[in-house]
């Protein structure tokens, strides 16, 4: 997750020496930062989704944000394998909203089912170029939207902009099969998915296009030299 790096980068940067308490100080002024980032994304997200059918998979909090904020009419939420957090997304949303929880496979065929308007997800970080990396099935999700010419939205603080286009996908294979057989399993837990998929990136910095994006990204990278 590039946010960790950036913030703590822009921590040292931003100290003006690098003594204790001039680090401690500018730690703190970076985590109240970090939180406001956030509220301000999913304030920028959820104009775009206000009062709408909205379809999401995984766990994020911006998007939880987002969608507190916009007050859905209806909120369609995908299992989410490995790890099946969707779960227990769309069971804490169903106290405020009409959610309906569906399968991973059923997924693409319950967007015109379900009558969504808008696809939103979050991004574990967005690179360079424009690309999303996020849980696995989001590269899915987005195709599935532009075929039922649907906006996929993805909401998340500009501080998780990588500086560079390094991707390490995390693997979890025995979470799909531990039988003896001689196969190759590829259970990945992330995926990128293309940014010309995502209709907006709706960050604290407003809503971004892949200009902007490597724009962001180059400032992230400043940071390193402290």
């Amino acid at each position: 997750m590039a946010v960790v790096e950036n913030r703590l980068n822009r921590v040292m940067s931003e100290a003006d020496e690098h003594a204790p308490g001039a680090v401690e100080r500018s730690a703190r002024e970076g985590i109240a930062s970090a939180v406001e980032a956030d509220r301000a994304a999913a304030a920028v997200a959820a104009d775009r989704i206000d009062g709408a059918r909205i379809c999401t998979l995984s766990r994020s909090g911006t998007v939880r944000a987002a969608l507190e904020l916009a007050d859905p009419e209806a909120v369609l939420v995908a299992e989410s394998r490995p790890g099946g957090e969707g779960i227990g997304v769309a069971e804490s949303l169903a106290t405020r909203h009409d959610v309906t929880l569906t399968s991973d496979a059923a997924l693409a065929g319950q967007l015109a089912e379900f009558d969504a308007d808008a696809v939103i997800v979050g991004a574990d970080t967005i690179l360079p170029d424009g690309r999303v990396l996020n849980k696995v099935g989001t590269y899915g999700l987005a195709l599935a939207a532009v075929a039922h010419d649907l906006p996929c939205y993805v909401v998340a603080a500009a501080d998780k902009i990588a500086p560079e286009t390094d991707v390490e996908i995390e693997q979890a294979p025995t979470a799909l099969y531990e039988g003896d057989a001689d196969i190759a399993v590829a259970n990945p837990l992330f995926e990128v998915t293309p940014a010309d998929l995502c209709a907006d990136v709706c960050t604290d910095r407003g809503t971004l296009d892949e200009a902007d994006v490597a724009d962001v990204a180059a400032r992230h990278r400043s940071f390193r030299e402290w």
